[in-house]
């Protein structure tokens, strides 16, 4: 099933997901997961709008209904491929790699979106299902740097509690993960792909993508 507004509205996707390849997923603690909604819907009334940074797929295919959108640099982190995906983009046999967000690092260039204040309800249910289904990442209400100043905002960041985050996955690991991973969502080297290329449309440019597109091509060819 392809990730798709209704598949999220209707939360069929979670199923699909867990469908994929049983015992692979384990989904997030619904009272923690709608806790963490509330909590950054508390943070987004304190200041009157609600903004989410994206870095990843959120930056070529939101999904979620948004007004407003800008390029934004959070300080201190960088982009990684750093999740095992045995289901989605890889399978149990040869798990693809799932993008995440580190702290450290000079700073993540990406963009900022903004929900509108009359659908943020609606909207960060679609958002939470789409990322905290598993809880692979923890939502965090952080401060973006962006033409127009600083921007507090809803970002979503690796979670190194969780069993399928990795510290050590080496750049060749990264490499051979993305070049072979494939699942129900698609490939690992279209998802970076992907990523590269919605990157300059919006004239943003990230070196450690910019090394494994490079890397990964080469690799796709030889397998």
């Amino acid at each position: 099933m392809p990730l798709s507004r209704d598949s999220l509205t209707d939360d069929s996707f979670k199923q699909a997901m867990l469908d994929e390849a049983p015992g692979e997923m384990t989904l997030m603690d619904a009272e923690a997961f709608e806790a963490s909604r509330r909590a950054i819907l508390e943070r987004a009334r304190e200041v009157g709008e609600l903004w989410v940074f994206g870095y990843g797929s959120l930056i070529w295919n939101p999904i979620i209904d948004i007004d407003d959108r800008r390029a934004a640099r959070l300080p201190g982190h960088s982009r990684r491929f750093c999740v095992w995906a045995p289901i989605g983009r890889g399978t149990p046999d040869r798990p693809g790699l799932w993008l995440a967000l580190d702290e450290g690092g000079p700073g993540c260039d990406g963009v900022a979106l903004r929900i509108p204040a009359e659908k943020w309800e609606e909207e960060t249910t679609i958002l939470w299902r789409r990322e905290m289904i598993a809880g692979v990442y923890r939502p965090a209400w952080l401060a973006l740097e962006t033409a127009q100043g600083v921007l507090p905002c809803c970002v979503f960041l690796s979670n190194p509690a969780h069993d399928r985050y990795s510290d050590t996955v080496s750049h060749a690991e990264q490499v051979s993960a993305i070049a072979t991973g494939e699942g129900s969502l698609g490939t690992c080297r279209s998802y970076l792909y992907d990523l590269s290329d919605g990157l300059d449309r919006h004239g943003l440019s990230d070196p450690y993508i910019d090394r494994l597109v490079c890397d990964v091509r080469v690799a796709a060819i030889d397998t």
